[in-house]
């Protein structure tokens, strides 16, 4: 049993590792969009986006080492042939969002085929049954229903939790380990071995994405870990009454679903798009404490494999340790609310401060998203800087420094309080991308508060960094104060490019 288990593991190692290196030694699919800045990750530079080529490459050789060499009796299931077709299918769906743009909508029209797809091949979750009790609660014709949204919510959540090196990966792998463990306790084969395939696929992937990272899972290993494991979820059910597909693996990802449940709140209440990436994730807020990228995605490793434990509490003798893990659990988040003082006074100076920025909010990602466009029809790099000038004016800011290719620009607001004054707010922020700089951006505190600048801030930072991206796309050049724009290769657009006038 033990040399299976090794083997499964260090095949699927090997081949993701494999892959995954010979594509970043050949450069192999590093287009555009794979190799521009990510705006609100951790890392500095230029990360391409393929390590979901490795880890699909390692599940796939053991998916069909599985069927292959072992229990081909098994191999007429279809619920066993929609593990991997469905994972397929998210991979393929990850990787055109990788490399092109895919909107929201065709996104999550495309996970729900694929949840159906899942569903009708056996993969549903028709009745939970409840902790501690013989009791079951049907689902009847919300069945399909029920799983479309668990397959939805899992590849959702482990692409939205893959914000920092190794994060997502060793969360992902985890739960794998979980799964590995509930399906070979009751002598389930191929769920257990794809399982084991999937744990050596990301530990492969993770050698090149561990702090610091020199590739991405990006959408494609994303979306389909997450696949992997909202299906060997239901697989480990017996006869669809779901415990293990809900409670388990719930408690396993505790972790990233307060945090991203947390983050759709605060962008709600904000007026920002619910999936729009931002920096206030808790792995933000602990590197803003100090803690480097190694420290803090080991400080999430041990609490994420805290909530494993509670996983597998579920369903050792009964679930009867379970209720003495959480109660510790509570324990220790009643001291950690204490120690930080928060308040019901605070809550609702957040609650009214966040409600009263919304229209500033929805008006400075309008103004970004113009800017971005403006990228198409600006003729220099100097006369874009100038139209920067206008939504930075617009969003409340009275003055501006930006640091670029060794060059200096800057502007700032008649009457505008002197930079090192106490009457200012102050931000300074890295640029990244293909041309690293530092954008400094100045308001009065007498026109927004510190959480509402930073927010700002942050929109701002994000539009030059868009932007950027979109010159570069276009022009086929960094963007730079001196830089010129090519010519547009029809006519139409070229006249547009010529009617430009940048806004002073």
């Amino acid at each position: 049993m033990l040399f299976n288990i090794l083997f499964f593991i260090l095949l699927g190692c090997s081949v993701s590792w494999f892959v995954t290196d010979l594509f970043l030694r050949l450069k192999i699919g590093q287009s555009i969009k794979s190799t521009s800045p990510q705006h609100h990750h951790t890392h500095s530079g230029v990360i391409p986006r393929i390590g979901g080529v490795g880890v699909i490459s390692g599940f796939s050789v053991i998916y069909i080492a599985c069927f292959l060499f072992y229990d081909a009796n098994d191999n007429y299931s279809v619920a066993h042939f929609a593990v991997f077709g469905g994972a397929a299918a998210a991979f393929l769906l990850g990787i055109a969002d990788d490399f092109f743009t895919v909107s929201a909508k065709f996104k999550l029209l495309a996970q729900i085929a694929i949840a159906i797809g899942a569903y009708y091949c056996g993969l549903s979750i028709e009745r939970l049954g409840l902790p501690f009790t013989d009791a079951s609660l049907h689902f009847g014709a919300f069945s399909i229903l029920a799983t479309i949204l668990w397959f939805v919510a899992i590849m959702n959540l482990i692409n939205l939790i893959d914000g920092l090196d190794g994060l997502a990966g060793g969360i992902g792998c985890m739960l794998m380990v979980l799964l590995a463990y509930l399906a070979i306790s009751k002598g389930s084969f191929i769920p257990g071995v794809l399982a084991l395939g999937m744990i050596g696929a990301i530990v492969g992937f993770l050698f090149h994405n561990f702090p610091p990272a020199k590739v991405y899972m990006g959408d494609s290993g994303a979306y389909s870990i997450g696949y992997v494991i909202a299906a060997l979820s239901l697989l480990n059910a017996e006869k669809g009454a779901v415990v293990a597909a809900l409670v388990g693996p719930a408690l396993a990802l505790a972790l990233p679903i307060a945090d991203v449940s947390y983050a759709i709140i605060r962008r709600a209440v904000q007026g920002l798009p619910l999936f729009r990436a931002d920096r206030g994730h808790i792995h933000h807020l602990l590197m803003r404490l100090g803690l480097n990228r190694t420290k803090t995605v080991l400080l999430l490793y041990a609490i994420s494999l805290v909530a494993l434990v509670a996983g597998l509490l579920a369903f050792a003798n009964e679930g009867r340790y379970l209720p003495i893990l959480l109660g510790a659990v509570l324990f220790v988040l009643l001291l950690v609310i204490r120690g930080q003082k928060i308040s019901l006074a605070a809550m609702q100076g957040y609650l009214s401060d966040s409600l009263g920025s919304r229209v500033d909010i929805r008006n400075a990602i309008s103004l970004k998203n113009w800017f971005i466009l403006e990228a198409e029809r600006a003729d220099t790099g100097s006369h874009l800087w100038t139209d920067y000038h206008f939504i930075l004016k617009k969003m409340g800011f009275c003055r501006a420094e930006i640091y670029l290719d060794g060059l200096h620009r800057s502007f700032f607001m008649p009457e505008s309080p002197e930079p090192n004054s106490e009457d200012i707010f102050c931000m300074s922020q890295e640029i990244r991308g293909h041309l690293d700089g530092r954008l400094v951006l100045y308001a009065e505190k007498d026109n927004c508060s510190s959480r509402r600048f930073h927010l700002l801030a942050d929109i701002a930072l994000e539009a030059w960094s868009e932007a950027s991206s979109h010159w570069l796309a276009i022009n086929d050049t960094p963007l730079t104060f001196d830089a010129v724009a090519e010519p547009s290769q029809n006519y139409t657009a070229q006249k547009v490019r010529n009617s430009y006038r940048p806004t002073y």
